[in-house]
């Protein structure tokens, strides 16, 4: 009697799982209603298009940038700012080891991986019995469907015994692109499809015309009649002898008035070399890969490397950083005492220029005032010098908005200039003829007007008697 409830239990596992991936459909039903040979005569799907050097490269470049980043756990400060919790053990996690066979870099780079080709990424949150989380257990994204049941998000998986289990949006770790419903994203395979498979199709067209000795095929011609065993014989020694790469260039052996008429295209009118360029930039397209990051320097230039990989950092890169910053934020940061802790990517070291650059970057950090030599080495991956390296520069010049460090004037009448000691300032900007016009003045005001003043006397008439020094206190 057991045996019935159990095949039925079965049975809609299996149509369910069916029905439920049709928005995303895995590889199995997709070739299963011919859906995986696009126009080009190809079947491709996730697996296949991993063949396409474009489609790999691609992939390969996002998921290693992605993983090959440091993903600190940070704590935010009462008074602004931010703080490393590396004491924590999820930090450890996130940025060491999540799982017990596999490394932080493994995990991140194959599930960006999956995302990108599949759609999804996934990793099941193993918690202790005390709530910690333990470990993020990789989980291949053909077995793993996505459903709403009762107005929420499950995840029915399948193991490699064909064995069914269920597990809630909470100890699931699911990281997607872009998508349709919000809750899965899109293959990219499925999406590039035609693209991919012409990519395909062009390569396995070059195999095969340099297979045969990079010689398009041709017509033998014969003045006799042959009956159809003789034409198969003579086809098979001629393809036995003079076709592959080992027999390129040979010298060829014709009997019997057979001739060779060759059927040319040359490479160059069917735009081979031309073709297989642009199908390879219209993969980058769809994972919004400049051409250079894959390999593709025609268009590349010693000015415009630079600024195209700060692009793909800045447009690429950092959405990727984010759904994972999110996806934990979401997922691994669920507790009341863990609302000011966040993970964040260290992306700045994808940004460094070169080390001219960078010291020029520093100098006027450093100048004025917002890095220390500490930080300035802790950006260099360098130790600190100790406390004197903390200390922080201010511009002599520079004062906060409202602020004067000039002292207020002093109205005493020892530091007043008289109007004659003005009027000689004045005069040495305006040059010598004024200063002479002052000296005559002053010369005419005093008892003896017939005699000139000497410099001494001038100076004293302008600015009062010298102190006496003789006397002492």
């Amino acid at each position: 009697m057991s045996i019935l409830p159990k095949g039925r239990k079965w049975l809609n596992g299996v149509f369910r799982r069916m029905f439920a991936t049709l928005r995303n459909p895995p590889d199995w039903l997709i070739g299963a209603l011919g859906g995986g040979v696009v126009r080009s005569g190809v079947h491709v799907n996730p697996h296949t298009a991993l063949a396409l050097s474009a489609y790999f490269a691609s992939i390969r470049a996002i998921s290693e940038d992605v993983a090959k980043v440091p993903l600190i756990l940070y704590e935010r400060l009462p008074g602004g700012g931010k703080e490393r919790r590396t004491d924590l053990p999820l930090h450890k996690l996130l940025h060491d080891q999540p799982a017990r066979d596999m490394t932080a870099l493994t995990l991140r780079e194959t599930m960006t991986a999956h995302a990108l080709g599949w759609g999804n990424g996934y990793a099941e949150i193993v918690r202790t019995r005390g709530g910690d989380i333990a470990a993020l257990e990789l989980i291949t994204p053909d077995r793993v469907t996505p459903a709403i049941r009762n107005g929420r998000v499950v995840y029915d998986i399948t193991s490699p015994s064909d064995q069914l289990r269920t597990l809630p949006a909470h100890r699931m770790f699911h990281l997607h692109g872009l998508g349709f419903d919000g809750i899965t994203g899109y293959s990219i395979a499925w999406l590039a499809r035609e693209a991919i498979g012409l990519g395909l199709a062009q390569e396995q067209s070059g195999s095969l015309f340099f297979g045969n000795s990079a010689r398009p095929s041709g017509v033998l011609e014969t003045e006799g009649v042959l009956d159809t065993e003789a034409q198969q014989d003579l086809k098979k020694t001629w393809r036995g002898a003079y076709e592959g790469p080992d027999n390129a260039h040979g010298t060829v052996l014709l009997e019997h008035g057979i001739k060779f008429k060759p059927i040319t295209m040359p490479m160059a009118e069917a735009q081979f070399i031309e073709g297989r360029g642009f199908s390879a930039e219209d993969i980058a397209r769809f994972f919004r890969v400049p051409p250079p990051i894959i390999g593709l320097m025609e268009k590349a230039t010693h000015r415009n490397v630079e600024e195209l990989f700060r692009i793909y950092v800045t447009l690429t890169l950092t959405t990727w950083f984010v759904r994972w910053e999110q996806e934990i934020s979401r997922k691994l940061l669920t507790r009341p005492s863990e609302s000011e802790l966040f993970a964040e990517h260290l992306a700045d070291g994808l940004l460094r220029g070169d080390l001219a650059s960078r010291n020029k970057a520093y100098a006027i950090a450093r100048q004025w005032g917002w890095l220390n030599v500490n930080d300035i080495r802790a950006l260099e991956n360098m130790n600190p010098i100790g406390p004197q390296g903390d200390v922080y520069l201010e511009p002599m010049n520079m004062t906060p908005a409202g602020e004067s460090d000039e002292p207020e004037p002093d109205d005493s009448d020892e530091n007043e200039d008289t109007d004659d000691l003005a009027a000689i300032r004045k005069a040495r900007i305006r040059g010598n003829g004024e200063l002479d016009r002052i000296r005559d003045k002053i010369t005419e005001s005093m008892n003896e007007p017939d005699r000139p003043l000497t410099d001494e006397e001038f100076i004293e008439s302008a600015t009062g008697p010298p102190p006496d020094t003789s006397k002492e206190d």
